[in-house]
């Protein structure tokens, strides 16, 4: 039987660890969205030579969100709309490099008409220029979090997280390796093994995932709980595993919790401790996380290099 963590025990092992030290943390500023909360964040990378950061906006009063990119206007702390790339109407961006495609995907909800999420999925396109989005790929029914990445020999790293029934719960990680893109399917998806890295009652899901230079897979999460009242409690974590035995090289640690960030608002009470990890970018003197932050607001921190 795999080794469960709970948040209770990565909590403990987090608050006496060295990696509460932060530094140069900051909320950014988003303009043209009106009302509209900006949270949940991918990471930025250079596109037609500009830094693009994709984030999800929506309304403070509703789910019902659009991913839209942004372009850095001055010194990383304001961003604007890249008006020529469309928004889509999806949740929760992240970025995937499929060798010289660059695929957006996102979490893909199906609304009642008094606003409930009667289903969900991730969608992936294609940006195959300004303004021309192709789809690419769906997961399955009732999947967030699905995520992808090529390793050095050219197969797929796929990160899956199924929700339901006795072994996937709240929401397992699963882990698989394919030849090609050829062998994505939503089949081949719903039979990757799982880690069993969580406990029935809480769950988890991958949000970036990097090739490190031994060639093993640098994971950015989260694990989440609930508490009294139904609130939710969000932490980013990391992992490192072996993509050609599907094992564990290093344990998941929580990096963060909210009393460490800067105060804000929050989209609803019981969202106020949820950091949800979009993305990181590696750079020689550490790592710059792009967070969503009370699914109101994106926060960036520099930490220490997180998978040093």
């Amino acid at each position: 039987m795999a080794h469960t963590y709970t948040v209770a025990s990565l909590l403990k092992a987090y608050r006496s660890s060295s990696r509460m030290a932060l530094c140069d943390d900051r909320y950014l500023e988003f303009l043209s969205v009106g009302d509209a909360d900006v949270y949940n964040p991918s990471f930025p990378l250079l596109l037609d030579n500009r830094k693009i950061l994709p984030a999800r906006v929506e309304p403070r009063n509703s789910e019902r969100s659009k991913i839209v990119l942004f372009e850095q206007v001055d010194n990383g702390v304001t961003w604007k709309p890249a008006f020529e790339y469309p928004s889509l109407p999806l949740q929760d961006p992240f970025w995937t490099i499929n060798g010289s495609k660059l695929l957006l995907g996102g979490v893909d909800v199906d609304f009642a008409a008094d606003g409930r999420a009667l289903g969900w999925k991730t969608a992936c396109y294609e940006i195959a220029g300004k303004g021309t989005y192709v789809p690419f790929f769906s997961g399955p029914a009732v999947m967030k979090d699905l995520r992808f990445c090529t390793i050095g020999d050219g197969r797929i790293a796929v990160f899956t997280r199924p929700q339901g029934g006795r072994i996937a719960g709240r929401g397992q990680i699963g882990f698989m390796l394919l030849s090609s893109w050829n062998e994505l399917s939503q089949e081949s998806i719903l039979q990757a093994p799982l880690l069993g890295l969580f406990e029935s009652d809480e769950w988890g899901g991958v949000n970036h995932v990097q090739v490190l230079s031994d060639g093993s897979l640098g994971v950015l999460g989260h694990i989440a709980c609930y508490s009294s009242g139904n609130r939710r409690h969000y932490y980013p974590m990391t992992f490192v595993l072996d993509p050609m035995t599907g094992k564990l090289v290093r344990e998941p640690q929580i990096i963060l919790e909210r009393n460490r960030l800067l105060p804000g608002p929050s989209k609803r009470p019981d969202l106020e401790d949820v950091i949800f990890p979009g993305g990181c970018v590696q750079e020689d003197d550490g790592s710059t996380l792009y967070l969503g932050v009370s699914d109101a607001r994106v926060q960036v921190v520099r930490m220490k290099n997180l998978f040093a």
